[in-house]
């Protein structure tokens, strides 16, 4: 090895220059050719030897792995390769990625039993875990009796889908010998039956491709979630019983639901939760009636911050019914496929706070922070300032991110001009087409149509 390769890092104490190496491999992508590697700390140690020694010495730099083999790929000195770089990490908490790189021609392979050995071998450590894997491998993490740390738990089996019923003998299992407490946890395409922890103290949870009666188990068992992502959820596997009263998740303040195509399934999963404390929801492509929507808020009568949803016309069409319910909203986001102007709508969104001698009424959405409306703009471009024009939205952000359709109709010159005078007097107003900002190519018509500078008389009088 070269002595003499870098002057410079030499002349510095070794704190500092272990510190330069952690940062340099913060990220750890080890043995998996889909990524870039050159940040692995082993190439570090190829430098020269001063670094080599420094780095094996610096126990920060080998507390990430990451394994994603492929068959074919014949690597026998992988297994004492990681066994030396965990023994490097001294005594620190792990961060352990351990997946399949293809499905295809892989079951026989030796290799991954043998690296999951030398895993098992300091499982007291791991911190987070994140393993995809088949069922027949998951099976060999096994940990030990001497406790563990995990805090985070990702498992996926990528071979199984819930649409398939397999056989029970090749269902995913993972049991560890000194059960796991972990505060983070996600689920695909992983039974609930076959998970064997403790669910007491997840705070954070996101379960994907699994069945409902699953999903509606898990808010049983998990007292103090506070974050629940479900996508793609599945009908019932018959494992669980049926929710009879709904489950008040008395901590939980982010609800996601997204890709769940079933209405039905939408409506069991709202109809099996109570959310009091829930600030932030997102609803993303599942389709439910308005009646189940309205319901499920009302026995909840929590006081949502932020709300975002997007799909088709049924989404679509009611909205503003609901948003009369929510006025504690700050954040709002609509994103539909409809192009049928919303005229319920943009009536709330432009009316006035109450005047002196009217009768009192709550105004709508009075603490409304952030608009974004996108793919399809449920308003006129004309309908825009009349919303600023309201004492009530003076100060609010607006955000408009649409798709241009060849059979769109072109914005009108007028509304782009009274749009960039919106712009020009303060209004947060961003519009966003195919990902471009547009607002310079609306400046650049206005510019054609008035090649002269206007006066701020002849500004006000087009306005008008």
């Amino acid at each position: 090895m070269n002595e003499n390769h870098d002057h410079l890092i030499h002349r510095f104490p070794p704190e500092i220059a272990s510190q330069i190496f952690i940062q340099y491999s913060r990220y750890t992508a080890f043995f998996d050719k889909s990524r870039d590697t050159r940040s692995c700390p082993l190439y570090l140690g190829g430098v020269c030897q001063r670094w080599r020694q420094l780095a094996w010495a610096t126990p920060e730099l080998w507390t990430s792995l990451r394994v994603a083999l492929r068959p074919h790929e014949n690597i026998e000195a992988l297994p004492q390769l990681i066994a030396e770089w965990l023994e490097r990490s001294a005594t620190l908490p792990l961060t352990i990625e351990c997946k399949v790189g293809d499905l295809e021609q892989h079951l026989g392979d030796e290799m991954y039993p043998m690296v999951i050995n030398k895993l098992n071998n300091h499982s007291a450590r791991w911190h987070d875990v994140h393993f995809s894997l088949p069922a027949h491998l998951l099976r060999r993490f096994c940990g030990s009796l001497q406790g563990n740390i995990i805090r985070s738990l990702v498992l996926s089996d990528p071979m199984r889908s819930t649409w398939s019923r397999p056989d029970p003998s090749d269902l995913p299992t993972f049991s560890m010998k000194c059960k796991p407490s972990p505060t983070r946890l996600s689920l695909a395409t992983f039974p609930l039956s076959s998970l064997d922890i403790s669910w007491n103290f997840i705070t954070v949870a996101s379960l994907d491709d699994i069945s409902v009666d699953g999903c509606i188990e898990f808010l049983r068992r998990s007292p103090l979630l506070e974050f629940l992502l479900l996508n793609g959820i599945k009908s019932s596997s018959g494992t669980f019983s049926a929710s009879t009263t709904r489950i008040s998740c008395l901590h939980l303040h982010s609800l996601e639901l997204a890709n769940i195509q079933d209405r039905k399934l939408v409506a069991e999963i709202l109809d099996s939760m109570c959310l009091p404390a829930l600030q932030r929801w997102i609803h993303h492509h599942c389709p439910v009636s308005w009646e189940k929507i309205m319901t499920f808020t009302r026995y909840s009568s929590f006081c949502l911050k932020e709300f975002r949803i997007s799909g088709a016309r049924y989404a679509y069409e009611h909205v503003h019914i609901l948003l009369q319910h929510l006025s504690s909203l700050e954040v709002l986001q609509l994103r539909f496929f409809s192009q049928r102007p919303n005229n319920e709508l943009l009536n709330l969104l432009c009316a006035s706070p109450v005047g002196v001698g009217e009768s009192p009424s709550l105004p709508f959405l009075p603490h409304l922070q952030y608009l974004e409306f996108g793919p399809n703009l449920p308003l006129s471009w004309e309908s825009i300032p009349q919303i600023f024009a309201s004492p009530l939205r003076r100060s609010l952000k607006m955000k408009v991110d649409y798709k241009h359709h060849p059979d769109s109709p072109r914005i009108p010159d007028e509304a782009a001009e009274r749009l960039l005078e919106l712009v020009e007097q303060g209004v947060d107003l961003t519009i966003i087409c195919d990902g471009q900002t547009v607002l310079d190519a609306f400046a650049l018509r206005v510019k054609l149509r008035h090649p002269f500078p206007m006066t701020r008389e002849s500004s006000l009088c087009n306005v008008a």
